[in-house]
């Protein structure tokens, strides 16, 4: 199955596919200023929204835990692992669909977790060490893509972009939340496109490495078109790995400096 939709301010293109893309951008107007008692309402907004802590929680409506994100999403429906105490060791730890991390049981899959959650084999709690050069492939990868993107501009006469800190963190968030749910809408609700810079974005699976990603996304029409917008000034790239080897790649595009 394959079907696109497309109006005056979104873009998004679904494919049916084991490697699976998607493209998406919405039309943002310029940011106006504001009148004070408006200001005073969205701040009071503001101070209305929770926080979240990342790490480790135990249920309210159940008593079992959970892992958040840090924004509000968590894992859930995956194997994950994770290093909940900072020693440099992770363990390894199932989630069902509602997100509740599966305690002194057989998962669905067939693996036994001890009372602590974690993978156990023989009673023996399985642990890999914390890879530190992960993370510098992480950006390797990140810095490649935005590489690639740029070049592409730049070969179709168009003026580059300029790599975004704030983007490159907002799109690290999402490579990770695409591996909870693979699609514009976040694992809980919403669009990214509802942050006050992200004007677009492009996500891929699959694809293995930056080069064939890229080659993956001028390969949709979507996708090519968000590449090639010549009113985007600004981008940034996340890159994440899951436990089980699924590669995870985001692109987020704004027209603002």
């Amino acid at each position: 199955m394959h079907y696109i939709t497309t109006n005056k301010y979104k873009l998004t293109e679904y494919q049916n596919q084991k490697n699976i893309v998607y493209g998406k951008a919405e039309e943002k107007k310029p940011l106006k200023i504001l009148k004070t008692t408006f200001l005073i309402f969205i701040l009071s907004l503001i101070s209305a929204i929770p926080a979240f802590a990342l790490g480790w929680s135990r249920g309210i409506s159940r008593n079992a835990w959970w892992y958040d994100l840090g924004n509000g999403n968590y894992h859930k429906a995956s194997w994950q692992w994770l290093d909940g105490n900072n020693d440099g060791i992770s363990e390894c730890y199932h989630f069902d669909d509602y997100g509740w991390m599966a305690e002194n049981t057989i998962t669905p899959d067939g693996y036994t977790v001890n009372q602590s959650g974690a993978w156990t084999v023989n009673n023996v709690v399985q642990t890999k060490s914390i890879n530190t050069s992960n993370t510098s492939v992480n950006e390797q990868y990140e810095r490649e893509l935005l590489s690639r993107i740029n070049q592409y501009r730049a070969a179709h006469g168009l003026s580059t972009l300029q790599e975004s800190a704030g983007l490159n963190h907002l799109a690290k968030t999402r490579a990770g939340e695409c591996s909870v749910l693979f699609s514009h809408t976040r694992p809980q609700g919403g669009s990214i496109t509802n942050e006050a810079d992200v004007c677009g974005e492009i996500i891929a699976s699959g694809q293995r490495t930056p080069m064939k990603t890229v080659q993956a996304w001028q390969n949709s029409t979507s996708h090519n078109q968000l590449m090639l917008r010549p009113d985007f000034v600004r981008f940034g790239a996340g890159y994440y790995l899951d436990a089980r080897g699924n590669d995870y790649w985001v692109v987020l595009f704004s027209f603002y400096n």
